[in-house]
């Protein structure tokens, strides 16, 4: 477009030349003394048309020179700051010119940069992100660890009063074996649902007979925590394709949790809903609000909405990442709503395609 304009300006000032000539050679028109002199100096020595030719040439040039200058000072400019950007300096901001192919040139350079600031932020975040992970876990996994070989130690030791403080030092040290296994296990799980590394079994099935399913597994542990559990709707045929021993995973951490913190409410509800797209369970308890700005970060790995690292609430804090992960391998989501009335995790996953 800008050689167009350029071409345009030097062929209408061309017009302007002859039209000056035109008019002192055949119109008699008075022309100022100094542009007189001139055009009768170089009219009487080189002629109309090369008078007007070489002034079209002498035009053109110094246009096309003036445009050239401006775009080789232009892709100076985006050369220095390719230069920059190549030092790490993220911080620059090339105008985009109309200069031929150089504006959209300079345009791609910021959009790459752009994009060069979100990766090495994002990879600012995965570093911290692992950091966090290893001293999580190192904390995590060293308690039980240290609770096991301090009773095995006292036993070593024969520092018990009797058989059955032994008994006591004993169990207590396989429950802190099978609370370390569980959360080596569900390390290795999130990892491998991290990377993708899990091969799905997908059969067609209805989701009411798993939550019935599932529900009848709780039936102690509901006991004993005083709760009642309701599937709402149980008699519809949901048809879903999915991999069933993974989405009880999922199911099982939610119903864990909701038992968990919702002791106060004294009952669990498991809403099965269907639309156009997704099969939809919300798994719903009464008890505590999960604070407003703990939401966001509620499915982050290791992350515990109550900060406490106990046994007996705190679990392996990857609960429902691994849940989280799952979902999202089905193509599916997971989202959760709060508020002092009900805490609602709802699980969203794509009905087959003929259903």
């Amino acid at each position: 477009m800008s050689y167009l304009i350029y071409s345009f300006l030097s062929a209408a000032i061309s017009m302007a030349l002859l039209g000056y000539i035109i008019r002192f050679v055949y119109m008699k028109v008075p022309l100022p003394s100094r542009v007189n002199y001139l055009y009768v100096y170089l009219y009487d020595n080189y002629g109309f048309w090369n008078l007007f030719f070489s002034g079209t040439i002498l035009f053109t040039v110094i246009y096309y020179s003036l445009a050239i200058k401006k775009m080789t000072s232009y892709f100076t400019l985006i050369s220095n700051s390719v230069q920059q950007l190549s030092k790490g300096q993220f911080d620059i901001t090339i105008p985009v010119k109309n200069h031929g192919g150089l504006g959209r040139f300079a345009q791609n350079i910021n959009s790459m940069e752009e994009q060069l600031k979100s990766l090495i932020e994002e990879e600012k975040r995965a570093v911290q992100s692992k950091n966090e992970l290893v001293t999580n876990v190192s904390h995590d996994l060293r308690t039980p660890l240290t609770s096991i070989i301090g009773y095995l130690q006292l036993i070593e030791e024969d520092q018990y009063r009797d058989e059955v403080e032994l008994r006591y030092f004993v169990t207590i040290a396989f429950d802190k074996s099978k609370r370390l296994n569980r959360m080596v296990n569900d390390l290795f799980e999130f990892t491998k649902i991290n990377n993708r590394d899990v091969a799905l079994k997908l059969i067609r099935f209805n989701i009411n007979e798993l939550l019935k399913q599932l529900t009848a597994q709780f039936n102690p542990e509901l006991r004993t925590a005083g709760i009642k559990i309701e599937i709402k709707n149980p008699a519809a045929e949901i048809m879903i394709e999915a991999d069933p021993d993974k989405l009880m995973r999922v199911f099982e951490n939610l119903i864990s949790n909701a038992i968990k913190y919702g002791r106060e409410g004294k009952k669990i509800d498991l809403i099965v809903e269907e639309n156009e797209q997704y099969a939809v369970v919300k798994v719903v308890n009464y008890g505590e609000a999960i604070p407003a700005n703990a939401i966001p970060h509620i499915f982050d790995r290791l992350y515990r909405a109550e900060k406490s690292r106990s046994d007996e609430t705190g679990g392996t804090g990857l609960g429902l990442a691994i849940a989280k992960g799952i979902v999202e391998l089905h193509k599916g989501e997971i989202i959760v709503s709060s508020n002092e009335a009900e805490t609602i995790f709802q699980v969203q996953l794509p009905l087959p395609m003929d259903h």
